[in-house]
């Protein structure tokens, strides 16, 4: 069972305006698809550039723009833009945050940046490739207009959330990741991949892309005709989804602290995806909340933030020694 709102999100891209629809130019390049694979090895800190900063309620938010350590992004994705919020009291922990689908204004991620503040934990907000003043200036509409273009974003916002927590950690802090949804599943993917003790909440998440594209509502807004047709195209889309896969992955030692949050109505992301990824991760734990994937995020940011909290506590408590 699927929550009203998210059917009527699912309507919206299916029967709505064309250029809210995805892959609208086709496949792209296979070859670069095929070579798109999650980032492993030990990641490079990030030198970040920061150019201004504000305080507004006992925050300090500051911006920052660096050069992404990616080499599959295109020239107008390659610098990418971070905001930090921390409180002005101070923190010793850090959570790099991702990006959800579509996600061309941070105000959400926000939303539990402050209230991470206020339980004394900073952010990194990770603006993503092809979004906000990262995505193409020649194209009105949703800026993922291929497969191609799905795989470089991922691959470039992976490779951007593991240089990030490199930075967070060589600067002194006990690093975290977290994300919502599609930021979410980038969050595990990151996680999956440190050789360092992360904590880890991925929130409304998926082990993978596939069963979101396919089995959830957003598969309404897939230009099948672009693709070749839905019965040809699907289950080459599934499968090819399913290389960004977390349950391929050996789960970290430090995946069995991470805090995962589910909704039961969640019309984008099935419920049994993110019950996989539970799964997958042994020791870790798995809230659920009622409602549907748009409410969790619109009035459950405050038990958002808690699993963010959490996670950093199962972290640090099982591991008192943690080298930061």
């Amino acid at each position: 069972m699927k929550h009203p709102i998210d059917l009527v999100g699912g309507a919206i891209v299916a029967y709505g305006p064309d250029r809210l629809r995805f892959f609208s130019d086709g496949w792209g390049d296979l070859a670069a698809i095929g070579d798109a694979t999650v980032p492993t090895g030990e990641p490079a800190p990030i030198p970040i550039d920061w150019v201004s900063e504000t305080v507004d309620a006992g925050m300090e938010i500051s911006v920052g723009v660096f050069e992404s350590p990616s080499s599959v992004l295109p020239d107008y994705a390659r610098y990418g833009a971070v905001t930090r919020v921390v409180p002005r009291s101070g923190t010793d922990r850090m959570v790099v945050m991702m990006a959800a689908w579509n996600e061309h204004d941070s105000r959400a991620r926000f939303g539990i940046a402050r209230r991470l503040a206020g339980r004394h934990i900073g952010s990194l907000v990770l603006e993503n490739p092809y979004y906000g003043v990262r995505r193409p200036t020649d194209r009105d509409g949703q800026p993922i207009r291929t497969v191609e273009d799905f795989f470089r974003m991922g691959t470039g916002a992976v490779s951007e959330g593991r240089g990030l927590l490199a930075t967070v950690r060589a600067s002194g802090y006990v690093p975290g990741v977290t994300g919502y949804s599609m930021g979410g599943n980038l969050a595990a993917l990151v996680s999956s991949t440190m050789s360092f003790p992360v904590a880890t909440a991925p929130l409304a998440a998926s082990y993978s892309p596939s069963p979101v594209y396919l089995d959830g509502v957003l598969r309404s807004g897939i230009d099948w005709t672009a693709l070749g047709g839905e019965d040809t195209a699907a289950p080459q889309l599934r499968e090819t989804l399913l290389a960004a896969s977390v349950l391929d992955r050996p789960a970290p030692e430090h995946a069995r602290h991470a805090v995962l949050v589910s909704a039961r109505l969640d019309g984008y992301v099935p419920p049994a995806a993110t019950e996989a990824l539970h799964a997958h991760w042994p020791g870790s734990e798995l809230r659920w909340l009622g409602g549907g994937h748009a409410t969790l995020l619109w009035f459950h940011k405050g038990a958002l933030a808690a699993a963010v909290e959490d996670s950093f506590e199962r972290l640090v408590g099982q591991r008192p020694n943690v080298d930061p």
